[in-house]
């Protein structure tokens, strides 16, 4: 009698990207930092000079504030997963110091704060009365939110770089030196004496301490840098590690994003068509809107693009490549979002309530900030990165068969729904859209919390 074989099944193979992610991040990490000490040499005003002084230095050097405006761009585009790449590298060596380095230094670079140099710049092209733009300039940077957060930079930067140090240090990843002078650069930026000059080699001793970390991301090998692709570790009972703490922070950090702006595009009081001058007009009548708006958004704009990545990591493993291209469209993309600041915004409140204020100044102030190059790249990586990498990653996520299959598809096609609510002006249609961006970010969260450990990251040790 023969013998029937089954025929062999070859399972699916998962493509590893492991190493084209240590590479990334390995030449990522020191890049923002250096373009944050070559725009201090390259402003053509003093760091720390009036506001007076950074309009006259834009007026006679044109070509030297908008490269430094673009060096500050790329540097709020790029510094929190610079960070986050030199965090990964010490996080199983040291992960205590990591963890706690890690909160002061995620939150110090979420934080956005007022562009005053693109409002300098804005006034000397408009040849704008330079007394009201340094009264409201003033009043910006008075304002409460703006104060909390400039104190979250200035204290989350100078102290987690230390604590950084250390980490890199006690994790062995870098030579203590290197580590040093890693440690040192945080109070470096705050003390360092020479102007510009200081705060440039500040900023690249900085760039050098990112530097070791790429070094060590280039040298670690594929199994001690992430879980494999390809499945999911068998459940054990979660340990009380820091791996724990960031499970926690990445599931609390997910959500607040697409819920506020899920309800604050609703109550808007302006439409996406109205010109500029009305929609302003609008914005600083509705004069409670805008002071709630700016209290939550100072506490939303601190998760920065934590969503996006909680769905990631469910999906990273799973749908590796989809994953990666949907991350390089996405966390630019989000990190756009909030990156402009809220200068405008609060310019618009501060008009609709201190009626002393030149309102025709405020305008051509808050117009041309927002009409000019920067804000327009801003803009673009916007719209094209959030809408094209939350569909893929809502795709990986229907691939990767983790979440209900509703689920996935409602994630993938939400922000598509959004463009449309967008285009055609009705705005109901977006509490669908970012209503289904949020649900996808909060299964994310929900999945995290219930996560064991050992399916989240490596082990420390």
């Amino acid at each position: 009698m023969a013998t029937t074989v089954a025929p062999t099944v070859t399972p699916p193979v998962t493509r590893d990207l492991r190493r084209f992610w240590r590479w990334t991040l390995a030449v990522l990490a020191p890049l923002p930092l250096l373009a944050l000490a070559l725009e201090n040499v390259a402003a053509p005003w003093s760091l720390g000079g009036g506001f007076a002084e950074t309009v006259a230095g834009a007026a006679s050097a044109t070509g030297r504030a908008q490269l430094a405006l673009w060096l500050s761009l790329f540097f709020g585009l790029a510094v929190v997963p610079a960070t986050m790449a030199v965090l990964w590298t010490s996080r199983r060596g040291a992960p205590k110091l990591t963890l706690a380095a890690g909160i002061l230094l995620l939150l110090a670079f979420s934080a956005r704060l007022p562009d005053s140099d693109l409002a300098a710049i804005v006034a000397a092209d408009k040849g704008l009365d330079p007394a009201a733009v340094a009264r409201i300039d003033d009043l910006v940077w008075s304002y409460p939110s703006v104060g909390i957060l400039s104190l979250i930079f200035l204290l989350g930067q100078t102290v987690g770089f230390v604590l950084l140090g250390l980490a890199l240090w006690r994790a062995c990843v870098v030579p203590a030196w290197l580590a040093a002078v890693l440690a040192v650069s945080g109070p470096a930026h705050l003390f360092a004496p020479g102007g510009n000059a200081g705060a440039a080699v500040a900023w690249a001793m900085t760039a050098i301490g990112y530097a070791g970390a790429s070094v060590a991301l280039v040298r670690t090998r594929d199994d001690d840098f992430d879980l494999p692709p390809g499945g999911v570790a068998a459940a054990r009972p979660v340990a009380r590690d820091a791996r724990t703490a960031w499970r926690w922070l990445l599931a609390l950090a997910a959500v607040p994003l697409a819920v506020f702006v899920t309800v604050f595009r609703y109550l808007m009081p302006y439409d996406d068509s109205d010109p500029a001058r009305e929609a302003f007009d609008k914005v600083v009548a509705a004069t409670t809107y805008q002071r709630t708006g700016l209290a939550v958004v100072a506490v939303v704009v601190l998760t920065g693009f934590a969503g996006i990545l909680a769905v990631a990591w469910h999906t990273r493993r799973r749908a590796p490549l989809l994953t990666t291209i949907g991350l390089f469209l996405a966390v630019p993309g989000y990190t756009a979002l909030l990156a402009g600041g809220t200068y405008g915004d609060v310019v618009a409140y501060l008009v609709g309530t201190r009626p002393e204020l030149d309102r025709e100044v405020a305008f051509q102030l808050v117009s041309g900030m927002e009409a000019s190059a920067q804000f327009s790249l801003l803009g673009l990586v916007f719209v094209a990165g959030h809408l094209l990498g939350t569909v893929l990653i809502g795709v990986a996520l229907w691939r990767s068969r983790l979440a209900p299959t509703w689920l996935a598809i409602g994630f993938t096609v939400s922000q598509p729904i959004h463009l449309t609510s967008v285009l055609t002006g009705i705005r109901w249609i977006d509490l669908i859209g970012w209503g289904l961006t949020a649900a996808g970010f909060a299964w994310a969260a929900w999945r995290l919390i219930r996560q064991p450990n050992d399916e989240f990251d490596l082990p420390p040790g």
